[in-house]
């Protein structure tokens, strides 16, 4: 028993979930987002909704309905976010994807789990999103999550719901017209390979990368044939800057581990090479498109006074260097009173100004390419 408590202690200290997107030159004040200037664009008139798929980066809450220690619905998450409510997002505030849908025109996307996501609050979208999942479904197994292959048959759920309310026709129309979004992947290595000798013994990294991009291919191949058809899918972020992986990982060093960020590196790289070479030109009649987070990462490191950030190594939640889910908490010493000069929430995850941040950039990615009519 006290083996298996250790076990889940350095599972939790290694849970890591990325970010999204890129970066603009917002100057050296908090970004008002829905100001910017594409807030004058009206996305709604090409996507029906938002649908998510993912990890903590963009999980509204669907953890909140499993047995697992990897939670977030109890102070101080939420302390920002609208009634000061821990909804079970891993911020102090919005998540990205609430940004990018509240721009797209659309309601934040319920999680699937809860228990109002049915009716017409589904119409516009939805989040499927489960916290520690990532490409590989094992990954997701570790915390008793739900990974990609489960997140598949609740969309196919979903489809049949929307179909039912609105009919086939509409309903069709809703599915293929939806701005789909995955965000995932950064477990797969922080909290699964780089903890796990097992999987180290079974892959080298090289293998390892070779075997997720295949997990890729295959999700994105499906979510296709099931309808999906306007999809952007993030990129891994520089792994060895989260402030958790410096503690575990840097040996003493306070800056980056560049040894997970060369991963990325590598990771990313076969990840466009699928989506643009082997994936896009056989997607007839929709729109796939990689979404690069890594640079938007880099550029905030090396000049922060650029986007309103002084605090990079450290999240505001504790001490900032370990704390996230259970061990981020109202009891947790030395939580900042003020998160938006952060980079990082808590260990693992972005403050909501750095969400801003990453939520302005995603359009300047996906426009026009994603955000517009669809080719037949």
């Amino acid at each position: 028993m006290a083996k298996s408590c250790g076990a889940a202690v350095l599972l939790l200290h290694t849970f890591v979930l990325l970010i999204t997107s890129n970066i603009g030159a917002l100057g050296m004040r908090r970004v008002d987002f829905m100001n910017s200037s594409k807030a004058s664009v009206n996305y709604r008139n090409y996507a029906s909704g938002v649908v998510i798929f993912g990890d903590s980066t963009v999980d509204a809450g669907n953890n909140n309905y499993l047995v697992t220690v990897v939670k977030s619905n109890f102070e101080p998450y939420g302390r920002t976010f609208q009634g000061n409510v821990a909804t079970g997002r891993f911020c102090d505030g919005k998540l990205a994807i609430d940004l990018i849908a509240a721009k797209v025109g659309y309601p934040f996307p319920l999680p699937y789990l809860a228990p109002n996501a049915h009716g017409p609050a589904i119409l516009t979208g939805i989040n499927f999103a489960s916290s520690a999942s990532g490409w590989y479904d094992a990954t997701a197994r570790n915390f008793n999550v739900k990974g990609l292959t489960d997140q598949l048959g609740w969309y196919k759920n979903w489809k049949n719901e929307v179909v039912s309310l609105v009919g086939p026709e509409k309903g069709d129309y809703i599915i293929k017209n939806a701005l789909y979004i995955i965000s995932t992947g950064a477990n797969d290595w922080v909290n699964n390979y780089y903890i796990n000798p097992a999987l180290q013994k079974q892959f080298t990294k090289d293998a390892y990368t070779t075997f997720l991009i295949g997990k890729v291919r295959a999700f994105l191949q499906e979510l296709y044939n099931l309808g999906g058809r306007n999809i952007a899918v993030l990129g891994l972020p520089p792994l060895g800057c989260l402030p958790s992986q410096i503690t575990l990982h840097g040996k003493g060093n306070q800056g980056c581990v560049e040894e997970y960020n060369a991963r990325s590196v590598i990771f990313n790289k076969l990840l466009i090479g699928l989506i643009y070479n082997e994936l896009k030109p056989n997607f007839h009649g929709g729109r796939l498109i990689y979404i690069d987070e890594y640079t938007i990462f880099d550029k905030i490191l090396k000049n922060p006074g650029l986007y309103g950030i002084t605090e990079l190594r450290k999240g505001c939640c504790g001490t900032g260097v370990l704390e996230t889910a259970i061990l981020c908490n109202k009891l947790s010493v030395g939580t900042c009173k003020d998160a938006s000069t952060y980079l990082w929430w808590d260990s693992f995850h972005p403050s909501e100004h750095a969400n801003e941040v990453l939520a302005n950039d995603f359009f300047g990615q996906a426009e026009p390419s994603l955000v517009g009519p669809a080719q037949p």
